[in-house]
């Protein structure tokens, strides 16, 4: 998997009034961009509903995803947020986690999801690595960081 993370697929401080706003915008450039069909936010909504995938580590990651059917093109979104976000806790009882950091995966191939998430989980860990995103003010960075920390 080569160039999934591209800068053009970077938002970096992006406002958000919430989940869905933020998820809509950055399902909109993988749309514009021919990554994802017109049914991938739908499809990525219904999933963050039934398995949220907000994650209380490192002052708040999400990393959304869906089936591989909405997807043209396997790309993977970055989105560091002016300002927390709400997303439900992966895994959790109903709790909500704020997020600052959002890596939406637009994988085609099913198999990718599992070998891509226990990667950037491991990564997403040190909280050091994901200061440098946030503190990042360049999509060019944040895309070079994100790739090689995540083995893309």
């Amino acid at each position: 998997m080569t160039a999934l993370i591209s800068p053009e697929l970077v938002h970096v401080d992006l406002s958000a009034a919430g989940r869905e706003e933020l998820l809509a915008i950055m399902a909109a450039r993988l749309e514009n961009l021919g990554y994802v069909h017109n049914t991938f936010l739908q499809g990525l909504l219904a999933r963050e509903n039934r398995f949220p995938t907000g994650l209380p580590i490192s002052g708040g990651v999400a990393i959304p995803h869906t089936d591989p059917e909405h997807v043209r093109s396997s790309a993977i979104s970055i989105a560091t947020l002016a300002a927390p976000v709400m997303f439900g806790e992966m895994a959790g009882d109903g709790g909500e986690v704020p997020v600052r950091l959002v890596i939406l995966l637009a994988l085609r191939g099913s198999g990718d999801h599992l070998g891509v998430l226990q990667t950037m989980m491991k990564r997403l860990q040190d909280t050091d690595f994901v200061r440098r995103l946030l503190a990042s003010g360049s999509a060019r960075e944040i895309a070079a960081l994100a790739t090689a920390a995540f083995e893309l």
